[in-house]
């Protein structure tokens, strides 16, 4: 029986992955704006940094998204003044911040807020030269007092430990 049950769960994570590639529900795959929600875990961290930001981006969602309940960008352009300063300036971290107002299911606005993140991560490292290890997502949900937005949050780098050579 469990060998009957592993080789279901392969089969079907074999099926996953062909339907993704499937020119009839590509397009269903291309709107969420994302393939696979393990890649949303791919570049997370668990919290913000300690200690202020050199520079934030602050982005309403309803201005960079197709729709309220979807993760695809609508306006990306909207993003290259971030990404011209990512590219431009030495920071230790950047993060990508996404939250919603206090309305809706707790599990889906944490999950759709992953996204975000995730795909605003992926826009800037596909069109930046930025190094993507540097640039970290967080999906905060809900939130009390939070806007429906989506936040950069620049971290200086921190400076060298002394070596005790000279």
């Amino acid at each position: 029986m469990y060998r009957q049950a592993a080789a279901g769960a392969t089969a079907l994570t074999e099926d996953a992955e062909a339907l993704k590639h499937n020119f009839l529900l590509r397009g269903y795959f291309k709107n969420r704006g994302y393939e696979d929600s393990a890649d949303l875990n791919k570049y997370a961290i668990a919290g913000i940094p300690a200690g202020p930001a050199q520079k934030t981006f602050a982005f309403e969602s309803k201005n960079l998204f197709d729709k309220s309940d979807t993760a695809k960008l609508r306006n990306e352009k909207t993003l290259n003044e971030a990404g011209k300063y990512l590219q431009a300036d030495p920071f230790g971290l950047a993060v990508i911040a996404a939250s919603t107002g206090m309305k809706g299911d707790s599990d889906k606005d944490r999950r759709l807020t992953q996204a975000r993140a995730f795909v605003v991560r992926d826009y800037l490292v596909r069109n930046f030269k930025l190094d993507d290890e540097r640039i970290k997502i967080i999906g905060r949900g809900k939130e009390e007092n939070a806007t429906d937005q989506v936040e950069i949050l620049v971290f200086p780098k921190t400076p060298a430990a002394p070596t005790g050579k000279k």
